[in-house]
């Protein structure tokens, strides 16, 4: 038998399981805004936090979870980490300062020039 899975919130441990399909679907995009430190951004957390709860038990409301008390922010940040890893996400920090991904250069034939190379 597989060891039980937990995630701590306010001193307190919770179970969580691994989603179902339509669970995935509803938290891929919360991954998308996970890194955002906007009301979105702490939205796609404790959404994420719903479905692995609520996957563990199916009693679990979101207002359950919107309703416990002295969370930290380094328990939500294990929390989140520990959900993506029980969902095979990797998750990778970005340190601050830290530049995103380059995206790849334009063609030149997008900016309405053309190439005299050969």
């Amino acid at each position: 038998m597989s060891e039980a899975k937990t995630i701590t919130l306010g001193g307190r441990d919770f179970p969580i399981a691994p989603l179902t399909l339509g669970q995935m679907r509803q938290a891929g995009p919360a991954f998308m805004r996970i890194n955002v430190d906007t009301p979105e951004g702490m939205g796609a957390q404790t959404t994420l936090i719903y479905l692995a709860m609520h996957a563990a038990d199916p009693k679990v409301t979101a207002a359950d979870v919107d309703a416990i008390i002295g969370v930290t922010f380094q328990e939500l940040k294990a929390a989140v980490e520990k959900i993506a890893k029980l969902m095979g996400v990797e998750m990778r920090a970005t340190e601050a300062g830290e530049a995103l991904p380059a995206q790849p250069a334009a063609s030149a034939t997008s900016t309405g020039t053309k190439s005299t190379a050969a």
